[in-house]
Formats: structure tokens, C-alpha cells, sequence
């Protein structure tokens, strides 16, 4: 059973869920398409990857592996020193894409020039602040109809784990870790808590049709 009351919970003190749906990540996508090519990529980039949106907007050309179609992140949150208080080294991650997210990339911003020019490969690819992307990001979800907590980035982050788990082949747990860059297991383990209810809602789907 849920936690309803644990601050390490997908649900808050009510029981409201903190994440989108599979449903609701495809209204998202769709509601995206209204925005210029710049703000729609990085969208599908959010969508796609469940990166922070702090990670998002640093991205470079340099970070972005075209052949082997994935993308290298710094990693955020996982505190900027250790228990000794000395400062960590930066951590990154490497997530793969599809190549139809490599090609929209691309497109935008020149991936495949830009590495090759020593002062454009390190450059972040958006010229945006985060709060103007914060602004268009809450504008896409509202667009798609999806309000309450679940609407934020940590939302459409949690959804993107929660499909692993619940796909018809799962993800490991620490291969979602991995991906969602967590410092330990535990924190990924809390997605647990709502892969009984989706899978359940996936088989009655099924059923229904």
C-alpha cells in the first residue's frame, strides 16, 4: 500500500498522485506542437529523457552522442558535497534516445556542425532562461488539460519511470535509477508504490477492448 504520508512518496498527504499518466504524458506531447520548434524540442526532450529542466537547458552539442543516439547529462540533486563536506566531482549520465529525437535536435541546433567548432560545441544549445521555460512548460499543461501536483517536470520525471516499470518488458530498477539519476536505490524504489495500480489499469484496459 502507498505511503500516503512518507515525504519520499509518489503521492502527497492526500493521496493525489504525483505523476502523469501515459495518457496524460501523450497529451503533453501533443499540446507541445503549438509552441515554436526551439520550445517543442525541448519538450520532447523532457518527455523523452526524464531529465531535470535544469539539465535540459545546459545541455551542449558536445554532450550529444549523434551514432550512438544518446545523450550525456550532468547529473543535479544529489548534493554539492559529501558527509566530510568536501566538494563532489560533477556527475554525468548517459541516456539513450530514439533517432527520431537525435534528428529533431539536429534540425534545431545544428548538433552535427556545431561539434565540430570548437566554440559552439560546448555552448548550451538554449538561449532561454529557466524561468521563461518554466513559463512554457506550465503552458504546455495546461494545454493538455493535466493540473494539480503531478503538473510540473518532477511530474512528467515520475511518469517516465513509472512507464519503465510498468512496460510489457520492465526496466530494472537500476537501470531507472541510472536514468533518473538517483544517488541510491531507495529513491527509485518509491516508484514501486504505483506499479500495481498502472499494471492494473493496463490489464483492465486491455480487457475492455
Amino acid at each position: 500500500m502507498p505511503d500516503f504520508g512518507s515525504s519520499m512518496s509518489i503521492y502527497d498527504e492526500k493521496g493525489n498522485r504525483k505523476y502523469v499518466t501515459s495518457a496524460e504524458r501523450e497529451r503533453f506531447l501533443a499540446a507541445s506542437e503549438l509552441e515554436t520548434p526551439e520550445k517543442r524540442v525541448l519538450c520532447r526532450l523532457l518527455h523523452d529523457t526524464g531529465c531535470r529542466l535544469t539539465e535540459a537547458l545546459e545541455l551542449t552539442a558536445s554532450r550529444i552522442n549523434v551514432d550512438e543516439r544518446s545523450i550525456v547529462f550532468r547529473t543535479l540533486k544529489q548534493g554539492d558535497k559529501d558527509k566530510d563536506g568536501i566538494k563532489k566531482k560533477p556527475k554525468y549520465r548517459e541516456i539513450p534516445v530514439s533517432k527520431d529525437l537525435i534528428d529533431q535536435l539536429d534540425l534545431k541546433f545544428d548538433v552535427r556542425l556545431n561539434q565540430r567548432k570548437l566554440r559552439e560545441k560546448d555552448k548550451a544549445l538554449w538561449k532561454i532562461s529557466r524561468t521563461t521555460a518554466w513559463r512554457m512548460f506550465k503552458r504546455v499543461m495546461k494545454r493538455a488539460g493535466i493540473s494539480g501536483i503531478q503538473a510540473t517536470t518532477k511530474g512528467l520525471r515520475h511518469g517516465l519511470a513509472i512507464k519503465l516499470l510498468t512496460s510489457e518488458t520492465p526496466a530494472p530498477p537500476n537501470i531507472v535509477k541510472d536514468i533518473m539519476g538517483h544517488s541510491h536505490i531507495s529513491t527509485t524504489e518509491i516508484y514501486m508504490q504505483a506499479v500495481g495500480a498502472e499494471k492494473r489499469k493496463i490489464v483492465m484496459r486491455a480487457l475492455e477492448n
